[in-house]
């Protein structure tokens, strides 16, 4: 199908100036054929999207995803099989496409059958997947409670390996297992966290050796690389110093993890989202967001906001990621970015263009440019403007993957 989006006003994140031109016409190969004025330059054999006068954006990119996880206590998690699980996630599928996100990597509890499903046609975002993250024995990843009881619940052992291990050798073995269920990245926990029980955000784990094994593992294996959460600031320096691709979160970051980021052109993905999310009052006051859970992310907003834009202005680059959870990825990521610290412009550069480097999709997408493929998101009023635009559904007027009209609010 050839698709014709008219009366739009065309930006990505390379400027601030629109485009030159209203009228952006997308070839049966689901590539960007032209961009010019007027209903003059529509061919005659295309579909018609009439804008009016609307912005366009490259789709967006969610660099942290966890299309697995929901919000919800604990006895509901425990007792959800693994096939409910599977259908909730396909369910995410269209509502993620829904908030003009268009790809996503997943960082944790997607298996890659998921991401064939949706590259077969099933509706739901281009994605990448780490499939189980590694962590060490009563590390972040690890769900077992004080009393033995493993919170992680029923996992398919062959689509998500188990992935604890201590020493280079174990950890070694445990990436190849990911590997071999098809993972793009591979994730791991290099300091402790938040919604784990048996450790906290100021630990650090894993040695540079042990990281340093994922990364090579994911070189040979030619997979895009490894992602780290990492919260503190040894930790930090642990993964950047073993190589990894991005930090996430990145909550304690200080001037010395900033110089290895700097030197080692790192990208940055903070995770604001999950940070403002676990303390909103219709998750406290259930229990969704345990008391344990609850303190430890007050103890990190204390410094979150000075040490981010001290990242930002001594020119860390910054990529989006949510931490989003399934049924709830409305890009406020966006509008987070801009409270601590990025211009507009920026934020919508994280989401977009420097979400496409991190994920090495920037030849394909990430711009409105000639011969890109067309993942788009019309949106109502200017983002550069009305960066809280990103907070209200309605304002994602519609949303377009690969030339596919795959929601439309008009």
């Amino acid at each position: 199908m050839v698709l014709a989006i008219v009366g739009a006003r065309l930006l990505d994140a390379r400027s601030e100036t629109p485009l030159d031109g209203d009228t952006l016409v997308v070839g049966d190969d689901g590539r960007i054929a032209s961009i010019g004025r007027g209903r003059g330059a529509v061919p005659a054999d295309a579909t018609v999207l009439d804008a009016g006068g609307a912005t366009l954006v490259p789709g967006l990119i969610d660099c942290h995803v966890h299309i697995g996880g929901i919000h919800e206590r604990l006895e509901a998690s425990i007792s959800r099989t693994y096939t409910e699980t599977v259908g909730a996630m396909l369910k995410a599928g269209p509502e993620i496409l829904g908030t003009g996100v268009t790809t996503v990597r997943d960082a944790g509890g997607a298996p890659a059958g998921l991401r064939k499903l949706f590259a077969s046609g099933w509706p739901g975002p281009r994605l990448q997947v780490s499939v189980n993250p590694i962590s060490i024995t009563g590390g972040h990843g690890d769900g077992m409670s004080p009393s033995g009881i493993i919170l992680d619940g029923d996992r398919p052992m062959t689509e998500l390996p188990p992935a604890i291990a201590d020493g280079p050798d174990e950890v070694r073995k445990a990436v190849r297992a990911q590997i071999r269920a098809g993972a793009d990245w591979i994730k791991t926990f290099s300091t402790g966290g938040v919604y784990s029980m048996m450790d906290a955000p100021g630990a650090v784990q894993f040695s540079v050796d042990e990281i340093r094994v994922m990364v090579e593992e994911a070189e040979l294996a030619g997979i895009h690389g490894v992602l780290s959460h990492a919260e503190n600031a040894p930790g930090i320096k642990n993964a950047l110093r073993a190589g990894v691709r991005s930090i996430e979160h990145g909550d304690g970051i200080d001037d010395e993890a900033i110089d290895l980021m700097l030197e080692r052109d790192v990208p940055l993905v903070p995770t604001l989202y999950i940070s403002y999310r676990m303390l909103e009052p219709d998750l406290v006051e259930q229990g969704i967001t345990p008391p344990w859970a609850l303190e430890k992310q007050r103890g990190l907003m204390k410094d979150l906001d000075r040490n981010l834009r001290h990242a930002i202005e001594r020119g860390v680059r910054i990529a989006m990621g949510t931490d989003g959870l399934r049924g709830d990825h409305l890009p406020r990521e966006l509008s987070l970015m801009v409270r601590h610290g990025l211009s507009p412009i920026g934020a919508l550069r994280a989401a977009t263009m420097e979400a496409a480097r991190l994920l090495d999709l920037d030849a394909d997408l990430g711009t409105i440019e000639g011969g890109k493929i067309a993942d788009l998101a019309l949106v109502s009023g200017d983002p550069l403007s009305e960066p809280d635009l990103w907070t209200d559904p309605a304002r994602i007027v519609a949303v377009v993957q690969a030339g596919n009209v795959v929601a439309d609010r008009r």
